[in-house]
């Protein structure tokens, strides 16, 4: 998965940055910083990370998915 291809996904989950930080694992006061860097390619998108995104966009929803 590319940065642009998260941000798309992102996008279309209709997830904001810091939503979309929490799916993914990221917490505290930087975790959109953690983010955009992930989608501006500054930051590796690690596999973990993607297979979660595929799952979102598949259409899996974890208990804790932000309402």
């Amino acid at each position: 998965m590319t940065p642009s291809e998260l941000k798309q996904a992102r996008l279309k989950l209709g997830l904001s940055l810091s939503k979309m930080a929490a799916m993914l694992g990221y917490e505290g006061q930087h975790a959109a910083q953690q983010m955009r860097k992930m989608e501006t390619g500054e930051r590796s998108i690690r596999e973990p990370q993607r297979r979660l995104m595929e799952a979102y966009l598949k259409g899996y929803r974890p208990p804790d998915w932000p309402q």
